[in-house]
């Protein structure tokens, strides 16, 4: 099952907010772009910007905290095409976006607030999401939320690797160390450390992985109630 939230924040909480308080009518809508070439993709992103001069434009980015560098692709009419490279430090709902296995489908920005859609992989990785941006001290409203079972029809010699797509490696490496043993074969600090990750990341990566393992083979729709926003 995967689980699709459409969720809005205030302008400021997000990249390129700061860009609202020099031009107020600015739209920033995100291109989606299907990754080839690994990180570079979620480090590069492409956005559509309206309501601004392109002459003004670029250099108010390129003084912004989450830009690294900017390159204009293309201009159409008063829409400008731009590739943007972020800095290092991005924060607000970006980092729980990452730790919880969240994608972003799509993103768009006024003065008024960003909505975002979301997908996440179970319940509880949005739940985590949730919680973490909330102690952040970031508010979030949830708008819709709708969820759906993953269905494929695998091919020869395929099993059905579709049940977990972000956290199926993670639990056949754990699978194949050892760590389900009785008794363990490997234990969490061997295994993070495999994964390049802390012992704390890697247990709540197991966690949102076996939620879904669980929601994707023993539930069904009618039987997985809805996160709690309060």
């Amino acid at each position: 099952m995967v689980l699709t939230a459409e969720i809005t924040v205030s302008t400021d909480t997000f990249a390129l907010g700061s860009l609202f308080e020099t031009f107020p009518n600015a739209v920033v809508e995100f291109e989606p772009v299907v990754p080839l070439q690994g990180d570079r993709e979620t480090n590069t992103p492409l956005v559509w910007i309206t309501g601004v001069e392109p002459e003004r434009l670029l250099p108010a980015l390129r003084k912004t905290d989450d830009v690294e560098a900017v390159q204009r692709l293309a201009t159409v009419d008063e829409n400008v095409l731009l590739e943007l490279e972020w800095g290092d430090d991005l924060d607000g709902i970006v980092q729980p976006l990452l730790d919880t296995g969240g994608r972003l489908l799509t993103a768009r920005g006024t003065a008024t607030n960003w909505k975002f859609d979301l997908l996440f992989d179970s319940h509880v990785s949005l739940s985590e999401f949730n919680m973490t941006v909330t102690n952040n001290g970031i508010p979030v409203t949830l708008r819709k939320l709708s969820s759906s079972t993953v269905q494929r029809e695998p091919s020869d010699g395929d099993s059905d690797r579709s049940i977990l797509p972000n956290h199926r490696e993670t639990l056949l490496l754990a699978y194949h160390s050892g760590y389900y043993d009785t008794p363990r074969e490997c234990q969490l600090a061997e295994l993070a450390s495999k994964e390049d990750v802390s012992d704390s990341a890697l247990s709540k990566r197991l966690r949102r992985a076996t939620a879904s393992l669980i929601e994707r083979t023993l539930l069904d729709d009618e039987s997985v109630g809805d996160p709690s926003y309060e």
